[in-house]
């Protein structure tokens, strides 16, 4: 196998036919393959497969990806969009913009509110320090020894409870309202349904399985089923855990609201609806075809 990072700022996966899109990568996310090629297939740190271009990643070792992971200097970008400056001063020279989700290097230097960072592509800038969070997922399914059992044993943020993981994936995922549907896609510009609930995961610490759907290995598993009452959901959901449907996923927010981004023609975004019969933001369709509801914490 061989190993590497994502150098560009996104980066899309496609069907083998390089076509059709299946996901996107960031800045600095790893990933593994086996035979080269201009086109080659990839394996992601979440277990996710897809080809893409061979020319967006920076080899590197597997004792790199080791060293860099037990370093504990990789942070993640947590607005929706940050410029990378050239001095610490909001009129310096832009070297780069960089989306929610970019993985960079954090150095030791600080001025002025913002800390000094290394892109996967070597540009080395300020950013400012409040729109990057210390990364909390891990990249240990691609150098660990136990890959088949690593997603299952994960395990939420150590020193976090239960309540503080379904605050935080909360308002995570609030980030997102108004933003526009995009299939495949994982970014603050342009995200799918089930990108929201991984990216919102993902940036908390706990990896689940990327599509639409509760996937063996993995650490959602069900609460609730199609066939049991409906009344049940909201007594067993609580806030952060998901809402599935056939092909489509959103992230429970309790109240019987839920937040979801839809490609419907007169939505194409974001946004939140309700369960509930007689509220404003009732989706009668969605209510009704309801198919599993999952939790990390079963």
């Amino acid at each position: 196998m061989k190993y590497g990072i994502i150098k560009v700022k996104r980066a899309f996966l496609y069907e083998e036919n390089g076509v059709d899109v299946v996901d996107e990568v960031f800045f600095g996310w790893s990933v593994m393959w086996e035979d080269e090629g201009e086109w080659i297939e990839v394996w992601t740190h979440y277990g996710y497969r897809g080809w893409m271009e061979r020319n967006l990643i920076e080899e590197k070792s597997r004792e790199w990806m080791e060293e860099r992971e037990k370093a504990g200097n990789t942070y993640v970008v947590t607005r929706g969009f940050a410029d990378v400056m050239r001095g610490a001063r909001v009129q310096a020279r832009m070297l780069e913009t960089l989306g929610r989700g970019c993985f960079v290097e954090k150095m030791e230097e600080t001025e002025n509110g913002y800390c000094r960072v290394k892109l996967a592509n070597e540009i080395s800038g300020f950013v400012p320090e409040v729109a990057l969070r210390k990364r909390l997922d891990s990249d240990r399914f691609l150098w660990g020894k136990s890959e088949e059992r690593f997603f299952v044993e994960q395990g939420i943020p150590k020193g976090w409870s239960e309540e503080k993981f379904r605050r935080k994936v909360v308002e995570c995922a609030k980030g997102y309202l108004g933003c526009q549907y995009r299939w495949g896609g994982k970014a603050a510009d342009g995200i799918d349904c089930s990108g929201v609930v991984f990216m919102v995961y993902l940036m908390n610490g706990v990896l689940i399985w990327r599509d639409s759907d509760i996937r063996e290995g993995y650490p959602m598993k069900a609460i609730w089923r199609e066939g049991e009452e409906m009344c049940l959901v909201e007594e067993r959901a609580k806030a952060g855990d998901l809402l599935f449907w056939r092909g489509h996923v959103g992230m429970y927010l309790g109240d019987g609201r839920y937040l979801h981004c839809t490609g419907h023609e007169r939505v194409f975004g974001c946004r939140v609806n309700s369960l509930r019969r007689g509220d404003e933001d009732f989706r009668k369709d969605l209510a009704e075809a309801l198919k599993v509801v999952g939790s990390v914490f079963s």
